[in-house]
């Protein structure tokens, strides 16, 4: 059988990012656990409001400036550059590298599937099995080529996520004026999901949401694509520029990517924040797709400046061993990624503790801090053991088995 990535291989400052990306994760995904996805719906028409509490209120003007659209374009740049790391390793043992990657994708999307369906709505691993295979069609490009992709690409998925939610904020709208009993029926529809998802059993929950959610969602999995396909192309570009694997040497062109990362992404962002919670007093259709959009702009712009500072922060030993409890996570991200749906899922929904609807924000996050807090614990005792997590080790064993004479490669 092929070997594994050894230890002594591994991006320790890779493992750090990517367990940090998982806990940014968490922190984002609380809101779409513990609510009604109907709410966003309702936001369309009446736009984003804070919650009552000012602790509350501050965490959701924080969490909406420093976490929302940050840490999913952190994991999917990882999985872009994770993409190149994995094709060079393959290409330098003489393996077929990428039908090795295509068989990893299919094992992901297959899980991907299984999470979405049974799990959890907000599952993002199929979408990336699906992006992921335009990846091989990347891999002999230049660097200048890649940048120029990720540029344009940078700018047709928020334009095209801005006109499709413009679009939909619009036909609600529209919908109302007509028809006065269309909010109500919004309001409705977001009381028997809250009532379903916290009261429901398993078999309740799951036909609820494959109804209500799923199928909707494999419907709209393409119009991702080209959000998702710019941060893996990140990813790749820093790969094939070799700013992780020869740091020392990249330590200037980290500190331009920190730079530039805060200057564009912290007020774009923030205007973003500010139109998103109507501090101009738009109407909510127009406020809604312009603070998505703006925020698809200037996420990934913060994601680099996060990344850079670790990067940079990491060089210093003290700082790099203080932050190997993210490492621990970032190694088992699959495994992690997977058990953080379902703890929550056990939490928020009827077949567990019933929490659904009922937890604010401020007791949202405690909760993704405790989630996380025993993550780090669980991670660092089984790594101990073993050298990698449940789920990596099966998805290892998937993608070398493909039999023939590559399968027995060292």
């Amino acid at each position: 059988m092929m070997r594994s990535i050894s230890l002594k291989e591994r991006i320790h400052t890779l493992d750090i990012i990517r367990g940090f990306a998982l806990f940014g994760i968490l922190i984002a995904n609380m809101i779409t656990f513990k609510t009604p996805v109907f709410t966003e719906v309702s936001s369309m028409i009446e736009g984003n409001s804070l919650p009552d509490g000012g602790m509350n209120a501050a965490l959701t003007l924080l969490t909406a400036f420093f976490v929302d659209g940050k840490f999913y374009p952190m994991f999917s740049m990882l999985f872009g550059l994770g993409f190149y790391i994995f094709y060079s390793r393959m290409m330098k043992r003489e393996l077929p590298a990428k039908k090795l990657f295509r068989r990893r994708l299919v094992f992901l999307w297959m899980i991907g599937l299984v999470h979405l369906i049974f799990i959890w709505s907000g599952d993002i691993l199929h979408t990336y099995a699906i992006t992921g295979f335009l990846l091989p069609l990347f891999i002999e490009r230049s660097t200048e080529v890649i940048k120029v992709w990720v540029v344009l690409l940078l700018v047709i998925g928020p334009l095209l996520m801005m006109g499709l939610l413009f679009l939909s904020s619009a036909s609600i709208q529209f919908m109302v004026s007509q028809e006065i009993d269309t909010l109500d029926n919004l309001n409705a529809t977001a009381v028997l999901a809250s009532s379903v998802m916290a009261e429901g059993s398993f078999g309740e929950i799951l036909a609820f949401r494959f109804t209500n959610e799923v199928i909707l969602i494999l419907f709209q999995v393409l119009l991702t694509v080209p959000t998702i396909l710019p941060l893996f192309l990140i990813g790749l570009y820093l790969g094939k520029t070799g700013m992780f694997t020869d740091i020392e040497n990249n330590l200037k062109r980290w500190k331009k990517v920190m730079w530039i990362g805060l200057a564009v992404g912290v007020p774009v962002v923030g205007l973003s924040v500010a139109i998103g919670y109507n501090a101009f007093g738009w109407e909510p259709f127009l406020t809604i797709s312009l603070a998505e959009g703006l925020n698809a702009i200037g996420g990934p712009f913060m994601m680099l400046f996060y990344v850079a500072v670790v990067v940079l922060m990491t060089r210093k030993p003290a700082i790099e061993k203080m932050l190997m409890p993210f490492a621990s996570v970032g190694r088992m991200a699959l495994t992690n990624y997977l058990m953080q749906s379902v703890i929550a899922v056990i939490i928020f929904n009827g077949y567990g503790f019933g929490l659904f609807g009922q937890v604010s924000k401020s007791q949202g996050v405690l909760i993704a801090i405790a989630i996380y807090s025993v993550q780090v614990v669980l991670s660092h005792m089984l790594l101990k053991r073993y050298k990698q997590g449940p789920m990596e080790h099966v998805w290892r064993k998937w993608t070398y088995s493909g039999g023939g004479r590559h399968s027995k490669a060292a």
